[in-house]
């Protein structure tokens, strides 16, 4: 029981950790987004607001699991061989490193690169081929499938960009 209690302190100080790195590189980016002053928009409505306010929740809460990890000793790292061959032989560990790989591919390689929608539509339908994709279908299920992902990937590529665009007033690279 307290090896379990250990491991998830030590969860908790490394899962703070990313959500205080998360939440000030939110922060500074709802910062550096444009102000619409030329529009005379009220200041709480522009673009950067709410996503600075949840970036400032996030950092509140980061910096709350870290002092509860640390008081349960989580900080003490015991970072081994053995440790991270387990962390990675699980399915669902397994699983969020792909979701971060994809997701920093998205950002880093396709945002900028190729047009909002464009990049979007990609990564939903890679992310769908990827996590959704069933082995042992016949012919037709796949095409099914196919069809299926490249539609939820189309219109929700289409729905986020005219939301961002169109209601939030934010441009889109």
């Amino acid at each position: 029981m307290r090896g379990q209690v250990m491991a998830m302190a030590r969860a908790d100080f490394f899962t703070g950790i990313a959500l205080i790195l998360l939440s000030l590189y939110v922060i500074i980016e709802s910062w550096r987004m444009p102000r619409l002053e030329h529009l005379k928009v009220h200041p709480l409505s522009v673009p950067g607001v709410v996503t600075a306010f949840v970036g400032m929740v996030l950092l509140l809460f980061g910096i709350i699991l870290v002092i509860r990890s640390i008081r349960r000793g989580g900080h003490r790292l015991k970072i081994n061989h053995e440790g991270f061959r387990r962390l990675f032989n699980h399915s669902g560990n397994q699983r969020l490193l792909l979701t971060a790989i994809l997701t920093m591919g998205y950002s880093i390689f396709l945002i900028g690169t190729l047009p909002y929608w464009l990049a979007t539509g990609l990564f939903i339908l890679v992310f769908i081929l990827l996590f959704e994709w069933e082995r042992g279908l016949n012919g037709v299920q796949r095409r099914r499938g196919l069809i299926s992902a490249v539609l939820i990937a189309i219109l929700s590529s289409a729905a986020i960009t005219l939301v961002f665009e169109r209601l939030f007033l934010v441009s889109l690279p």
